[in-house]
C-alpha cells in the first residue's frame, strides 16, 4: 500500500476513505442508497432523482467542489475516454454520458425537475473500421 495516498474521514460511516476510491458509481450508490449501481445502466428517472438530491444538497467533494460540478467533470472525463472506442455499445455509453452532462447543466442553470426531457433514441452508427486501401499511380 502506498504511503502517500490521500484520504479523508467519512463521519457518517465512521471510516477513512481514500480519495482515489471516490467514483461516480460509489457516489450514486451512496446518494440513492442502493449498492452496486452504475451510472451508465440506471434509468432516466434514477438519474433525475440522483441529480435532484445533489442539487438540493450542499454536498462537497474532498477537493472542495460542489458535487454537481465534480460529477460533471468526472462524467466528461469518462465520455472523452469512451468516444474513440469502436462499437455500438461504446456509442450508447457515450450518448448516456452526454445526456448526464446535459442534465447536470440544466440543474446548474436552475431548471426544475419537471423540465427534463428524455434522451433521444440513439441512431445506429456503425463505427467499425472499413479497411479501405488507397493507391496513387503516376500519370
Amino acid at each position: 500500500m502506498k504511503k502517500n495516498r490521500k484520504y479523508h474521514y467519512d463521519e457518517q460511516e465512521g471510516i477513512f476513505i481514500f480519495d482515489d476510491e471516490i467514483s461516480i458509481n460509489w457516489l450514486l450508490s451512496q446518494v440513492l442508497q442502493v449498492p452496486g449501481l452504475q451510472i451508465t445502466k440506471i434509468s432516466t428517472d434514477d438519474i433525475k432523482r440522483f441529480l435532484d438530491k445533489l442539487a438540493n444538497s450542499d454536498l462537497r467533494m474532498p477537493n472542495g467542489q460542489h458535487a454537481l460540478y465534480w460529477l460533471k467533470q468526472q462524467v466528461k472525463e469518462k465520455m472523452l475516454l469512451s468516444e474513440p472506442k469502436l462499437g455500438l455499445v461504446w456509442h450508447e455509453i457515450t450518448l448516456k454520458y452526454r445526456f448526464i452532462i446535459e442534465q447536470v447543466d440544466q440543474f446548474l442553470v436552475g431548471k426544475t425537475f419537471k423540465e427534463f426531457e428524455d434522451p433521444e433514441k440513439p441512431v445506429f452508427v456503425k463505427r467499425e473500421p472499413n479497411n479501405i486501401e488507397i493507391h496513387f499511380e503516376p500519370l
